[in-house]
């Protein structure tokens, strides 16, 4: 699945409810429980079920409501991120909002360069395993005007690391099956490859650090291996897309400070040419995660994972690198030329916006 799809699915936001609101509302949850009158019944424990019943159901609609407006939620009772850890990421937010954003003018492009290795397992016809990193990088024209052409330009794939001795021919081939060549998509809303529009309406997440990571605890609860790591999760993925604003990046950095686990893994993390500090979390899976920022800047360098345990199936030790992310923004006057809706050459098929194209290579007999 495109990282990005992920954003696709997110609700609206609630408006936000003033303090002076929240208050009324407090102090009329009180008088109502206090000045419940009781009903006449017969019997007293019906009069009491009815008393709790009605008072616990006024509670209920304000919890609802604070908890459906992000005001209550995980975030903050049980702790964040490590002091040192959430300082810089404070430090991280203000450099953030203190430098602006690139100005993209008519007929201009903002260009997100994504420089991407992730990690990949085979086995061979003699079912012997191995893994392998391998690239994934691209780049994506987001025009001024959304309405037009999007350009995404996805490079050939390699195996850049075998992780097992005489399977490199193998790995080459595993990495390079339907991405031997560049490939060029265009769509308006960046409905590449015959996906959905992007929306990713990060205009109307709350910009309070701990009202949005409330949200992110909701719209993600039940996934992932944990509700913490899942939020670390969406962060880095939103981070990656390349078009968060400085003031939403500065938000979500101080979300990350309300994670807990969260600590500074590595105060001079380079990736891409680019050095940083990384935040990381380890997660119950046995990997960590980590996010680097610029410390001067407040822009993300990337993303990065380490496994923490030795694999049993494929030959990757504990330490090991096994993927990262950098993701490099600048405003150009111009995009590739060239392709299609579908990258792959092929033909929209089950509809637009299905996010299936036909193989090029096996023609369409219908």
């Amino acid at each position: 699945m495109d990282e990005l799809q992920l954003l696709r699915s997110f609700g609206k936001d609630v408006a936000d409810p003033s303090a002076e609101a929240l208050s009324r509302g407090r102090r009329g949850l009180v008088e109502h429980i206090g000045q419940q009158p009781a009903i006449a019944r017969p019997n007293p424990k019906k009069r009491i079920a009815l008393f709790s019943g009605t008072s616990a159901l006024a509670a209920g609609a304000l919890v609802a409501t604070l908890v459906f407006t992000d005001v209550l939620g995980l975030a903050g009772w049980r702790g964040g991120a490590d002091a040192a850890a959430a300082s810089a990421l404070g430090n991280a937010a203000a450099a953030a909002i203190e430098n602006s954003d690139p100005v993209v003018g008519p007929g201009q492009y903002l260009k997100v360069d994504t420089e991407a290795v992730f990690s990949a397992g085979a086995q061979t016809a003699d079912w012997e395993h191995f893994a392998y990193l391998e690239t994934q990088n691209s780049q994506m024209y987001i025009p001024a005007d959304h309405s037009d052409e999007w350009v995404l330009v996805t490079e050939p794939r390699a195996a850049i690391k075998v992780f097992g001795e005489g399977f490199e021919e193998e790995a080459q081939e595993s990495a390079r099956a339907g991405f031997e060549e560049e490939q060029i998509s265009r769509a308006p809303y960046g409905g590449f490859d015959n996906s959905k529009p992007r929306d990713w309406r990060l205009d109307e997440l709350p910009r309070d650090p701990q009202r949005l990571l409330n949200y992110i605890y909701r719209v993600t609860a039940g996934h992932g291996v944990s509700a913490d790591g899942q939020a670390f999760d969406f962060i880095s993925t939103t981070l990656r897309t390349g078009v968060v604003p400085a003031e939403f990046r500065a938000a979500l950095y101080g979300a990350v400070a309300g994670i807990p686990g969260v600590e500074i893994t590595d105060e001079a993390a380079t990736l891409n040419g680019r050095t940083g500090v990384a935040f990381g979390r380890e997660e119950k899976d046995g990997f960590l995660h980590e996010i680097i920022i610029d410390p001067d800047t407040g822009l993300l360098i990337g993303e990065r994972t380490v496994q923490l345990f030795d694999s049993k199936l494929d030959p990757i030790l504990a330490g090991e690198v096994v993927g990262w992310t950098a993701v490099t923004t600048t405003v150009v006057d111009a995009a590739p030329t060239g392709g299609s809706l579908c990258g792959n050459g092929g033909e929209p098929v089950n509809g637009l916006g299905s996010g299936q194209c036909s193989d090029p290579n096996r023609p369409r007999t219908d």
